[in-house]
């Protein structure tokens, strides 16, 4: 059997002989679940209507069957427990991004003076010197969508800006 290249990780591995060539990942569960994600990504890009005007279907079998959500948290008491851990933490992160994103938002008029009335002219050295601050500066500009450019095709390049520049998937460098 031939070696194949896991497309995430970059690691040659050899498919197990009852899969064959319809292997795609090396079998590490970091790139299962990039794989997985990719493929659901493909799928709803795909299928852009399936849960279209599903709402009514669902407003209609819960109407057929009063009490059933409460009835199912009464006797699952694990899951409530775990999806309010889940919704608590979900909140937590929404909360601290948000947090960020004003924080970053505020010191944008004072990141861009600072940058613009340094007395050196070479910007080049700036950015080299500054990449925080570049980063705020461009992350809030709405026409510079740098995620829109990242192609989510295998790699065969070594830069990690877009496959079609030789990058990688997921703006991942390739391993050597």
């Amino acid at each position: 059997m031939k070696r194949i290249k896991c497309p995430y990780c970059h690691v040659l591995f050899f498919p197990h002989p009852w899969v064959g060539k319809r292997a795609k990942t090396c079998g590490n569960p970091a790139c299962q679940k990039a794989l997985k994600a990719h493929n659901n990504a493909r799928w709803r890009r795909n299928n852009p209507d399936y849960f279209k005007d599903d709402y009514e279907r669902v407003k209609q079998w819960f109407e057929n069957h009063p009490g059933y959500l409460k009835q199912y948290r009464e006797s699952h008491p694990e899951y409530v427990e775990k999806n309010r851990k889940a919704q608590r933490l979900k909140y937590r992160r929404k909360k601290l991004v948000f947090d960020i994103q004003a924080l970053i938002t505020k010191q944008l008029p004072n990141i861009t003076e600072q940058l613009w009335n340094l007395p050196v002219f070479d910007r080049q050295d700036q950015i080299l010197s500054q990449p925080i601050e570049f980063t705020f500066l461009f992350s809030n500009l709405p026409c510079l969508d740098i995620q829109d450019k990242i192609d989510f095709s295998p790699c065969d390049g070594d830069t990690f800006l877009s496959s079609k520049q030789g990058g990688c998937r997921y703006g991942f460098r390739k391993g050597h």
